[in-house]
Order: structure tokens, then C-alpha cells, then sequence
């Protein structure tokens, strides 16, 4: 049965066979497929499944072993063998189902040689497409949850770098991931994490080391070093990608049509050292790096502690933010405010604030490389200014920012503050800034403007007459150098301004000068050589010389010509100095004798070529003509550019000014606020306590009045009408007058109670009883109007009022106590 199911396998299409249930029926479709690539790649069938991505996707995904193994090495087959043109197409719509798939079960299975078909695939893939594409797609794998996946990885991203390389593959997004793979908790995740890093390594450098070990444990750092040490220089890919491949053939098949299509004897044949460049591509940290937003992370009162006038909290809030700039990239934005705070901090009087605000420029620069450029020309002028400082570590600083603006910025813009610093009335301004300008010149390689050439000679030679000897060596050396610089022709109309003292120093000075830039002098003369032999040959090549012509005559042009160069071109050149007198036998010809215009005619050239030779000599002038006025153009132009710069400084020191003005203003409103809040709060404080007075007024005014009400009638005197009164009558009416007396007695003592508690001055007590004797309470109803209880303004009307009534009261209880006494004399 199983051989008449196997026979029933062949007899089936090739579309069904490969979407068969049965996986040996599978297998064979796979075969079938991968010998028709061999045979025929533009087959229907072929060009069908690479329209299908679902059946593509299932290939790939088979769940026998075997199968997808066949299956995997057949979409290999077929994607190699399809044309340059249609497989980039079909690789770039297969990219996005296909290379997950492979990833997860292609370079996960448990056969060796699907795991190599796979890996081959992603390969061809990286190839044919996008490389950065194809590794956003593998990327995802890194993060799996078990460590089969993430191993098979990071071992084809390690193979897609030996292969490619990190020049055509930007390494970025995987230097990303780098520390997540050495923090993982699988030693076998570790151990291809760091052959990943040793493929890095050998062609990134050293810039890997500065961007993944601080992200690194210090013992994988060690393990890193110690196979970093290992590796040998001068590591290439293996491969090329598609594209390189192109532009390799397209280069050859253009020097291949050259070839054919000019005769060998029409050319020139220039023998020339082909030099090949073996040096490893730099690759700069700066670039692996994300940028770092920290201009959001300021604190939002930096102005106002950077205008504090205590500089320990200047200091303070300078610290504060320094370690915000410490960082390899910074996120490009507009720090021109920013500056702004940092220029007023390099004018402080305080060192240590200036120190500060330095090192964070610098910190500012290496962040943003060339993106600071544009604020050179706001800080170059206070940082040249506080060169006068003597302390080493503030120089330090200011020098590092100032060795920055030159890097990042033009040598140009840097000319005219440095003139003008070079005229400052300080001598140690002056030499600083000298120093700063022979680095500058040291690290030049490009020519300086002829302008910029002028200015600094013209001021360098005034200070060689300075009166002091530092000063004086300074300009030397600036001398000296610059025209190490521009060369001995360019140098020639200063030497004779130097004073015959300085001569042998700057001569000195100039032979030992160490710069970056070649000496143009000599490569001009070179060129201007080789042109004029140049611009000889092509017109007696082009139109050939009449055959009147006797040979000897073309032999003798072409000897002469082969003398001069031989004569024009020195084997070595010797360092010279420029102010060196010339020396009257030298072997040179084009320097010891003059350069006589040699007469045409003596070359027996025909009327046509005599006529067409003036032309061109004509034309010549024309050209040169037009060259002058198009550098008196440029030259008219730098005058303006210049006074531009001029006007914008003034501007821009304008706006400073405008800016702490505002400052100044914003400061006094928010103490003039303060205080109209406070005056608020005193006036409400004084309304209300106000308020409240008047209600206590009120209170005791009712209080009186109410008491007034019930003591209104005074207590009549009982009359004595006789001793015959029977004693039972003395004693009610004894009665009545003391239990009249304890109410009013009460009811005073009551009142006063009331008053004291309500009054402002006055604290509470402990109630008395109301059994007190009449004693106790008779003193402090005398000395009630004594109190603090009535400590007010005197011409207040209420207690004007409360007054009389309290002194009525008290008379009436004088006159209740005289009735009483009287009563108990009777009584006796």
C-alpha cells in the first residue's frame, strides 16, 4: 500500500504536491522544483510560487523535518538563480513573511543542514535587498523568551557582518543590543554576544570600546580586551551587496569602451604608481549613539540662579547641570538662549564660575560636533577675553573650547576676533591668543584666506616690536609659522618688513615648524609645469603638423620639451627657509634664469596654426581678464560679508544688553508684586481685626444696656417708723435688702466676667463662685476701670458709654453696702 501511495505521489502536479498532506509527497514536489531551477528558472511553475507568499511561507514552515529541509534548500535554489533584476523584486516582497520564519524555525531546527540553508538564505537576502531591513526583522528574535531562538540570532547577524562587513551594513542597531545579550542570564547568549562583538571589533576599532563598555560589567570588559588584542588588522569582507557589484561592472564596462575607442598611439600614456588603500575605514563612536535631549531637562529658573548675586549659588546650580551635557550625543535644538547665560558666566568675576561654564561649552561642543558651529561667533570674543586669567585650571578649560571652535568652526570666522585680541592692552591676552593662533595654523589643511594671510602679518609684525620679550616671541613664532604656511613665494613681500634683529629667529622658527598643510609654492610650480606641457602638446597633437614639416623639427620640440621637465622637476627638494637670499648658482633653471616668451615662429608653424595660436592667446587674456574681475568680486564681497559679521556682533551684543535689562526689569516687578501682595495681606489683616473690634463693641454695648434694663431702678431705703416695728419685720425686710444685694452682686460680678472675656487684652481665668464674699469681689469691682479689660483709645464713644455705666453700678453697690451696714447696726 505504502508503494502504491508513492506511486500515486508521482502522478500528481507539481502545485498539489508541494500543499500535500503527506510529506514525502511534499519532498518530492521540493525536488521536482529545485531541478527545475537548475533546468529552467523562468519556468510558469517557478514564477507562480513566487507570486504565492502563503505557499512560500508554508514551505518554510514545514512541520517534518525532512521536508522543510528540501523545502528551505529549494527557495535557495530558486532565489539565486533568478535574475539580477526579478530578484530584488521578489526578494523585497518576500522579506517581511519569509525572514521571521526562517529565523524562528529554520535556524532553530534540529538539522544541521537546514540551519545552513536558512542561514544561506538570509544571506542571499541581505545581499539582493536592503541589509538594514532584513535586520529590523531579526532584531525582534533577540528578545524571545528562550534562548534557542536569540543564540540561532545573533550567530546569523555575526555571519551577515563577516561576510558584509560593518562599512556597507551599519552596525548601529545591533551595538544597541549589545549590553541586553551580555545581560542575559544564558552563558551560551554571552558567548555568541561576544563573537559577535570580536566580528565588530575587527572592523569598527576601537570606537566599539568607547560606546559598549560602559554599558559592560568590568570582568566581560577584561574578557573583551583580551580577544580584542587578538585580532589581526586589515579584516574585508568576504561579499559584496548587489549594489557594489553594479557599480564595479559599470566602472570596468566604461574603461573597457574607453579602451576600444581611442587608438593606442593618439594617447598619452602616463606611467603612474597605482597606490591601493589598505587603511580601515574610521569609524567615529559619535555616530552609534543616540542623541540625548538636554535642553528640556534645564531647570526652568536658570536664569534667575545664574543672576544670583551670592556666587556660591552661581556655583551651585552650574554643577547642577554639568553632568547633563556629559554625554556622547546631544539632540540638535536651538541653544542660542542658552549660550546667552553662558557667555554672562564667562564675564563673571568669580573663577570658579567661569571654570564651570568652560567645561560645559566643551561638553556642549563634543555633543553637537558640527551643529555648534553657528555659536562660535557669539563665545569666541569673552573666551579670548579671560585668557588674562593666570590660574592654570582656568586656562585649561578655555583653552580646551577654544582648540573646539577651531574644529568645528571656520578658520575664518576665528581671524578677525584674534586680530583684534592679538591689539588688547594686555599682555597676557595678547600671548594667549597668540599661542591659540599658531595651533590654529599647525593644525591647518587648507590654505588660509589671502585677507585673513594679511591681517594677522600685518599685526604679528607691529608686535615684533613690542616691549616686552614675551610678546615679542609670541609674534615670532606666529611669523615663523604662518609663513611655513602659505610657502616661500607668498612669504616673500614680509620678509623684507621683518627687522634685520628678528630675521635669524623667525627663519628658525619657520624651518622647525611641524604643520599639517603641504607647501602649495612647490606644488604650484609642479602643475604650472606640467600645464604649459600640456597645453603645448594637444594643439600639435590634434591638428597634426603639416608634412612639410622636417622630422628634426618635432624630434628638437620634443627634446626641449623632455629637458625642461627634467630640469623643471627636481628629483628632492631640500627644506629651504624663505628668507634665504637666492643663490646665483643654483642648478635650478626656473629660478635662476629667467623665463623668456620663446618666439613661435621659430617652430615653422603654418598661417592656420599661427592665427589659431593667437586666438587662443587671445582667449587667454579674455580669461584672465575675467578672472580679476571675478576676484575683485570676491574680494568686494568679503568686505561686505565682513562688515555684515561686524553688524551682526553689534546686533547681537545689543540684544544681550536688552536681554539683562529685561532681566533687571522682570526682577524689580516680581519685588514690587511681592510687596503690593504683603500690603494686600496687612491691609485684609487690619480690616478684619477691625471687624472684629466693632463687633465686641456691639456685644458690650448690648450687654450694658441689658443691665441698665434690669438694674435700672434703684432699691429704695426702707423707712424706720418706729422702735415699736416688731423684729419679725426688720428681719424680712433684712432679708429682702441682702438678697438684693447678693443679686446685684451677682449680677456685677457676672458683668465683669463677660467683659473680661470679650476683651482683647484680657485671658481667661477661673470662674468664681458665687458664694464669694463680698470682700473679695468689692476690689476688683473698684479697680475694674483699671484694668486691661478697657485699654482702648479713650475717645471711643462705647466704652466711653461702658465707663459711666461700671461707675454707676459701682455706686450703687456702695449704696447697697451702706444700707446693709446700717441694717446691721439696727439689728445690734
Amino acid at each position: 500500500m505504502a508503494d502504491d501511495g508513492e506511486s500515486d505521489f508521482t502522478s500528481l502536479p507539481l502545485d498539489e504536491l508541494i500543499i500535500h498532506k503527506s510529506w514525502k509527497a511534499r519532498q518530492l514536489g521540493y525536488n521536482q522544483l529545485k531541478q527545475l531551477a537548475d533546468s529552467n528558472i523562468n519556468d510558469n511553475s517557478i514564477i507562480n510560487l513566487l507570486n504565492d507568499t502563503e505557499t512560500i511561507k508554508k514551505i518554510a514552515s514545514d512541520s517534518n523535518l525532512a521536508s522543510q529541509e528540501t523545502g528551505i534548500s529549494t527557495l535557495f535554489t530558486i532565489l539565486k538563480n533568478i535574475s539580477i533584476p526579478n530578484n530584488t523584486k521578489y526578494c523585497t516582497n518576500l522579506r517581511n513573511s519569509l525572514i521571521p520564519i526562517l529565523v524562528e524555525k529554520g535556524l532553530t531546527s534540529n538539522k544541521a543542514n537546514t540551519k545552513i540553508s536558512s542561514t544561506e538564505l538570509i544571506l542571499l537576502f541581505v545581499e539582493v535587498d536592503s541589509p538594514s531591513d532584513i535586520l529590523e526583522l531579526i532584531i525582534p528574535s533577540l528578545t524571545a523568551k528562550s534562548p534557542k531562538p536569540i543564540i540561532a540570532a545573533i550567530k546569523v547577524i555575526n555571519e551577515i557582518f563577516k561576510e558584509f562587513g560593518c562599512v556597507a551594513i551599519n552596525p548601529k542597531l545591533i551595538i544597541d543590543n549589545i549590553p541586553k545579550m551580555f545581560a542575559h542570564s544564558d552563558k551560551n547568549v554571552r558567548s555568541e554576544a561576544t563573537n559577535l562583538c570580536v566580528t565588530l571589533r575587527s572592523y569598527i576599532g576601537e570606537s566599539l570600546d568607547n560606546v559598549i563598555f560602559s554599558k559592560l560589567k568590568p570582568i566581560q570588559q577584561k574578557d573583551l580586551t583580551a580577544l580584542f588584542n587578538k585580532i589581526q588588522p586589515g579584516t574585508k569582507p568576504n561579499r559584496l551587496l548587489l549594489v557594489e557589484q553594479i557599480k564595479i561592472k559599470e566602472r570596468e564596462s566604461q574603461n573597457n569602451q574607453v579602451n576600444n575607442s581611442v587608438p593606442i598611439n593618439d594617447i598619452d600614456i602616463e606611467m603612474v604608481d597605482i597606490k591601493v588603500d589598505d587603511s580601515q575605514p574610521v569609524f567615529d563612536p559619535y555616530e552609534f549613539e543616540d542623541p540625548i535631549d538636554v535642553l528640556n531637562k534645564l531647570p526652568s529658573n536658570l536664569n534667575e540662579r545664574l543672576s544670583d548675586p551670592v556666587w556660591k549659588e552661581r556655583v551651585e546650580i552650574l554643577k547642577e547641570i554639568s553632568p547633563l551635557f556629559k554625554v556622547n550625543k546631544i539632540q540638535n535644538d536651538d541653544y542660542s538662549y542658552f549660550i546667552s547665560l553662558m557667555v554672562g558666566c564667562l564675564k563673571d568675576v568669580n573663577l570658579q564660575v567661569v571654570t564651570l561654564s568652560a567645561d560645559i561649552l566643551t561638553d556642549l561642543a563634543k555633543g553637537l560636533k558640527t551643529n555648534f558651529s553657528k555659536y562660535i561667533s557669539t563665545i569666541i570674543t569673552p573666551l579670548l577675553e579671560r585668557t588674562k586669567e593666570k590660574k592654570k585650571s582656568v586656562l585649561d578649560s578655555l583653552i580646551n573650547i577654544l582648540t573646539l571652535c577651531f574644529q568645528l568652526g571656520s578658520f575664518h570666522e576665528l581671524v578677525e576676533p584674534i586680530v583684534e585680541h592679538m591689539k588688547h592692552i594686555s599682555p597676557l591676552v595678547k600671548v594667549e591668543t597668540m599661542q591659540y593662533l599658531v595651533r590654529c595654523l599647525k593644525e591647518l589643511t587648507k590654505p588660509p584666506n589671502p585677507i585673513d594671510v594679511e591681517q594677522i602679518m600685518t599685526t604679528a609684525l607691529k608686535l615684533v616690536l613690542d616691549s616686552q620679550l614675551p610678546v615679542r616671541n609670541s609674534a615670532s613664532e606666529v611669523i615663523g609659522t604662518l609663513m611655513k604656511v602659505i610657502g616661500n613665494d607668498a612669504s616673500k613681500k614680509y620678509i623684507e618688513k621683518i627687522d634685520k634683529r628678528h630675521i635669524k629667529k623667525i627663519e628658525q622658527i619657520c624651518n622647525n615648524a611641524v604643520v599639517k598643510i603641504k607647501n602649495q609654492s612647490i606644488n604650484d610650480n609642479n602643475n604650472n609645469v606640467n600645464n604649459i606641457e600640456r597645453e603645448t602638446k594637444k594643439p600639435i597633437r590634434n591638428n597634426e603638423i603639416s608634412r612639410n614639416t622636417t622630422p628634426s623639427l618635432s624630434q628638437n620640440m620634443n627634446n626641449n620639451f623632455n629637458i625642461n621637465t627634467k630640469q623643471s622637476i627636481p628629483s628632492k627638494r631640500l627644506a629651504t627657509s624663505p628668507v634665504k637670499d637666492n643663490v646665483p648658482n643654483s642648478k635650478n633653471p626656473l629660478t635662476s634664469k629667467s623665463l623668456k616668451a620663446s618666439n613661435i615662429n621659430n617652430y615653422n608653424l603654418s598661417t592656420q596654426q599661427l592665427q589659431e595660436f593667437e586666438s587662443l592667446k587671445i582667449e587667454r587674456n579674455n580669461w584672465n581678464l575675467m578672472k580679476i574681475e571675478m576676484e575683485n568680486e570676491i574680494n568686494e564681497l568679503r568686505r561686505t560679508n565682513e562688515e555684515l559679521m561686524k553688524t551682526n556682533n553689534s546686533l547681537n551684543n545689543k540684544l544681550d544688553d536688552y536681554h539683562n535689562k529685561f532681566t533687571t526689569m522682570n526682577l524689580t516687578l516680581k519685588s514690587k508684586e511681592t510687596q503690593i501682595l504683603r500690603l494686600d495681606s496687612d491691609i485684609e489683616n487690619a480690616r478684619s481685626k477691625n471687624i472684629q473690634l466693632q463687633q465686641k463693641v456691639r456685644m458690650l454695648e448690648n450687654q450694658l444696656e441689658t443691665n441698665k434694663l434690669i438694674n435700672g431702678k434703684d432699691i429704695d431705703p426702707m423707712p424706720i417708723s418706729n422702735n415699736n416695728n416688731n423684729n419679725s419685720n426688720i428681719a424680712n425686710k433684712n432679708m429682702d435688702i441682702n438678697t438684693n444685694v447678693d443679686i446685684s452682686m451677682d449680677e456685677s460680678t457676672d458683668i465683669n466676667r463677660r467683659i473680661s472675656i470679650l476683651s482683647i487684652d484680657s485671658t481667661t481665668g477661673e470662674p468664681r463662685e458665687r458664694g464669694s464674699k463680698i470682700s473679695e469681689t468689692q476690689p476688683k469691682l473698684l479697680n475694674i476701670t483699671n484694668s486691661s479689660i478697657y485699654n482702648f483709645d479713650d475717645n471711643d464713644e462705647g466704652w466711653i458709654k461702658a465707663t459711666a455705666i461700671t461707675n454707676d453700678l459701682k455706686a450703687k453697690i456702695q449704696r447697697m453696702k451702706a444700707r446693709s451696714r446700717a441694717n446691721d447696726s439696727l439689728t445690734d
